[in-house]
């Protein structure tokens, strides 16, 4: 028997993954703030993302995570915590992150960017206005292997 999809919002999935940093601002309901690390995200909605990176976090600690990226030459910050782990290969993890999004504006704005990168993306791979991974950003984040525990 499968298991309901629970999104309720307009998901993304990206061919070109897009580039974007993150970096622990939370852990266990105690600030943190960790150096930035670049991730790749595989797909992306206005309720999360769900991203690829060589980090083996804990999923137990109820980090709180910041990411940053570019949507149409605007920056978007969001927060967010890991709601899945699933090792792909050695040094290489996929997260499932829900994004804490309190202002409903901001939300909106998520989703019509989002909406209209959709739209852009049948008609070309990437756009220079967002911040899809270059072959540097790929070998940038693939060279990164450490844990955090």
């Amino acid at each position: 028997m499968s298991q309901a999809n629970k999104r309720s919002s307009f998901r993304l999935h990206l061919q070109i993954p897009l580039s974007a940093l993150f970096k622990i601002i939370g852990i266990k309901n105690k600030a943190a703030d960790t150096k930035h690390s670049k991730i790749m995200i595989r797909d992306i909605s206005a309720g999360g993302i769900r991203i690829h990176t060589p980090l083996n976090l804990p999923i137990d600690m109820n980090l709180l995570l910041e990411f940053t990226f570019q949507l149409f030459h605007q920056e978007i910050k969001v927060l967010g915590v890991l709601t899945r782990k699933t090792m792909l290969k050695p040094s290489l993890y996929e997260y499932g992150i829900e994004f804490s999004i309190a202002d409903p504006i901001m939300e909106q704005q998520l989703t019509s960017h989002l909406i209209l990168l959709g739209a852009r993306l049948k008609h070309a791979n990437m756009l220079a206005s967002c911040s899809f991974c270059s072959d540097e950003d790929m070998a940038d984040i693939f060279s990164t292997t450490y844990e955090i525990t």
